[in-house]
């Protein structure tokens, strides 16, 4: 089962690499190298958050671990940036559309990482990992996005 799952992390890295995607969602993604060899199950990415949102101007730090059965279970996805998001749990773990409930094995990690870039933008306040940010969202949105904002010029990788 693992060489499967090798087999097609290696094959969307490939791809990933080829289709200008990291361009377009400003993004650096691809597996972990320790003492010269890669481990595909184990990823680190660095994305800039998109103009047009609180976050603009500030760049975050993504791990993303594929599972032994990948794709037919999702990765699970952390943000290592300390990050003022509804989406986000206070350990880091992102709650996005194509990771969890919704994810299906024709899904992969474009998915993932569009489905990343997007929460900069478009929150979900309908499923929130912190609830108490997405009320402030809901009822008072300049005060949300001034929590933002300060808190990314305390932890964010300005940019």
């Amino acid at each position: 089962m693992t060489n499967s799952a090798e087999e097609v992390i290696r094959n969307e890295w490939d791809l990933l690499r080829k289709s200008g995607l990291l361009c377009q969602i400003n993004c650096s993604a691809g597996p972990i190298k320790t003492k010269g060899i890669y481990n595909l199950f184990k990823w680190k990415a660095i994305m800039k958050a998109p103009n047009n949102s609180p976050y603009s101007g500030y760049a975050f730090k993504f791990e993303i671990d594929f599972p032994e059965d990948y794709p037919n279970s999702p990765p699970n996805v952390y943000c290592k940036t300390d990050i003022y998001h509804m989406n986000v749990d206070i350990d880091g773990r992102v709650c996005v559309s194509s990771v969890g409930d919704e994810w299906d094995n024709a899904k992969n990690i474009s998915t993932v990482l569009k489905s990343i870039f997007v929460i900069f933008k478009v929150p979900n306040p309908e499923s929130p990992y912190r609830s108490e940010i997405a009320e402030l969202y809901n009822s008072n949105i300049s005060e949300y996005e001034k929590n933002v904002k300060d808190h990314c010029e305390k932890y964010a990788i300005k940019i």
